[in-house]
């Protein structure tokens, strides 16, 4: 038997409501115990955030911290007229005063703040049935301010009743009219810092315990596994920060919002979406077998590494599989629906909810004249087949709908740029291409004409030339100029955000064997078969994009001994032309689009890719890769 996300979490519920205490109680006992110690520490960490951010204490000992906003689509899907603000509430005690209020503070400038939105404060909670299993106790305050006008900069801060306020934010709704703009992307991002865990201070044995003060071991609850050979930042062996150092250098793009594709925060490093247990992570840095590690305090962690951007700008979130997080079950905010392992994100982040029911991270959105999608891989996936189908074919006719809306004349979309996690293309060793992510969605953006496609998972950055129905149509080298009308969909892969970087597939080999028929020549001759602008191994630049070692996942799967591992697909060898740009240093995406003047005329869609800072380069990052997407405004499809 096979058994989902939410198979798990059903099963943990019923666990724990066995026990002769309640849920509740579990949960006080708990905080008791550890989780004192946890709220000391995260308090600390939110302090400093909070601090540095302008904010000012009131007399309950809160602070706001990890503040971010998202965008509410209305009518047309355009987010003109709103804004989502969620941000953590976090005490030393591990609790709030039971009469404690939060409000956003809204105005035209700092010091004039006109409107008042009262926000919600949910407290999120998660135990599991494991003794010694993660437990979790956050608060998060949650408010939706509506009324607002377009292309218009409001200023706002989060105050709460007792005094608490935090510094100063501003951001800017979607303009009622199509004007140039730029938008940012990455996926894999992760954290450098890992929470403490301060319960392993005192009752583990000293001389067992390798990490000081409790902490866990690198690349366990943080981004911390680099190679030495790491891209760097100026004359530095390496950047130790790059989930850090790929944010940060967004902000330089003055981006109108940012994509992540999946795979946000490790706080569930395994990745399977099995039932979490921590118990054995500090001294192995591995989880049980049939378990995932799991740690709650890693979101602290994240969204205070975000919130210098991400309290300016929205952040629009997919989800990847290392976001299956099955210690949440079912949630009242979604009506009792099934959640995946989404129960967490719904709480922390804010989803649009005009997707399929029962699909959290599914929606849509418009700014300008790109429309956006955010596509849930997982229940794609034939890699990773825990979550696979749970929206029986939802997720997909919704896909459907809303691309034929947007190609019809007067939608107000020239480009579709949709982002998910596992990768339809792509020749990363670790990863490679998912099969059933391709079978979902080739058919369709090249039916509908998708422009670009924006996928993670894989460790690295990869661009392929534009691909129709599975086959390249034509090269695409660094500078061109695509037609997506009639050339195709380009597909980039930008897992490239901050965690341990993964190689491209080896040169054919006795441990990776080619196709069979197929005889390796070309690039793939040369280590890693790496390819941007001003890469020469060799002393010469690589002219061919011929990869003859790659593979995809199929849907038939490895049974699972005893429902002690993830069912996961099988791998097929493939041959493939379409791989473009290879980089696998960190990276992400700058995209500018510049409107049509009016209907009929041409508009455009710049992808640059920007590297973080190549050795000996002495500059914070570095462009490696361009390619314009142009396209005439209005342009009706042909089926």
């Amino acid at each position: 038997m096979t058994f989902t996300v939410d198979d798990f979490s059903e099963r943990n519920h019923e666990l724990l409501s066995r026990q002769p205490v309640t849920r509740r109680s579990l949960l006080l006992t708990a905080m008791t115990a550890g989780l004192g110690g946890y709220a000391l520490e995260q308090f600390r960490l939110a302090e400093r955030a909070f601090a540095f951010a302008g904010g000012i204490a009131g007399k309950a000992g809160v602070v706001v911290s990890g503040r971010h906003l998202s965008f509410i689509p209305g009518a047309g899907d355009v987010p003109r007229n709103a804004m989502a603000v969620t941000a953590q509430l976090v005490s030393n005690t591990g609790k709030l005063p039971a009469k404690l209020r939060a409000f956003v503070d809204v105005g035209d400038a700092p010091d004039r703040y006109g409107t008042q939105v009262e926000a919600g404060i949910r407290h999120l909670t998660g135990q599991y049935a494991i003794p010694g299993g993660p437990v979790g106790s956050q608060f998060y305050a949650k408010a939706k301010i509506t009324g607002l006008k377009p292309d218009t900069v409001y200023h706002y801060r989060v105050r709460l009743s007792d005094g608490t306020v935090s510094g100063d934010a501003h951001f800017t709704t979607a303009p009622a009219a199509a004007k140039p703009f730029t938008f940012t992307a990455f996926a894999d991002v992760g954290t450098n810092t890992a929470p403490k865990d301060p319960k392993f201070a005192w009752h583990q044995d000293p001389a067992r315990v390798t990490q000081a003060n409790g902490t866990w071991p690198n690349a366990v609850f943080d981004d911390n596994g680099y190679l030495e050979d790491d891209p760097i930042a100026g004359d530095k062996p390496t950047d130790r920060t790059p989930a850090a150092t790929m944010t940060r250098l967004m902000g330089t793009q003055r981006p109108a919002f940012t994509l992540l594709a999946g795979d946000i925060c490790y706080a569930n490093p395994s990745g399977t979406g099995l039932p979490a247990d921590d118990t054995t992570a500090l001294l192995t840095g591995k989880a049980p077998a049939g378990r995932n590690l799991f740690n709650p305090y890693v979101w602290d962690v994240f969204l205070n590494q975000i919130e210098p951007q991400a309290a300016f700008t929205p952040w629009m979130f997919a989800t990847g599989n290392h976001d299956m997080e099955p210690m949440y079950g079912n949630t009242t905010y979604l009506g009792g629906s099934p959640t995946h392992g989404y129960g967490g994100h719904v709480q922390r982040l804010d989803f649009p909810v005009n997707g399929p029911k029962d699909c959290p991270s599914v929606y849509r959105f418009v700014y300008g004249n790109v429309g956006l999608i955010s596509l849930d891989a997982n229940e794609l996936s034939w890699e990773l087949q825990t979550n696979t189908g749970y929206s029986d074919g939802a997720q997909v006719r919704w896909l459907t709908e809303t691309l034929k809306r947007w190609r019809e004349p007067g939608s107000g979309v020239d480009f579709i740029v949709a982002f998910f996690h596992h990768c339809a293309f792509s020749t990363a060793h670790n990863h490679a291409s998912d099969g059933g992510v391709r079978a979902a969605v080739d058919p369709l953006f090249t039916k509908y004409q998708v422009d670009l496609a924006v996928q993670g998972h894989n460790h690295l950055f990869e661009r392929t030339d534009p691909i129709r129905h599975g086959k390249r149509t034509r090269a695409a080298p660094d500078r061109s100029t695509v037609h997506p009308e009639t050339d195709g969909v380009t597909y980039v892969c930008v897992g490239s955000g901050g965690r341990a970087r993964y190689p491209f597939r080896p040169a054919p080999g006795v441990k990776a064997p080619p196709p069979k028929g197929v005889t390796p020549k070309g690039e793939q001759k040369l280590p890693e078969g790496e390819r941007y602008r001003g890469h020469k191994p060799n002393g010469k630049e690589n002219t061919t994009s011929t990869v003859t070692n790659s593979y995809f996942w199929t849907k038939e799967r490895h049974k699972p001994k005893k429902d002690k591992a993830a069912p996961t697909g099988e791998r097929v060898p493939e041959a493939v032309e379409w791989s473009q740009v290879r980089y696998d240093g960190y990276a992400f995406i700058a995209v500018d689009v510049v409107p049509p003047d009016k209907a009929g005329d041409s508009t455009t869609l710049t992808v640059r890719t920007l590297a973080d800072a190549l050795p000996g380069s002495h500059k914070p990052y570095k462009e490696i890769d361009r390619i314009t997407l142009k396209r005439k405004s209005g342009l009706r499809i042909a089926h």
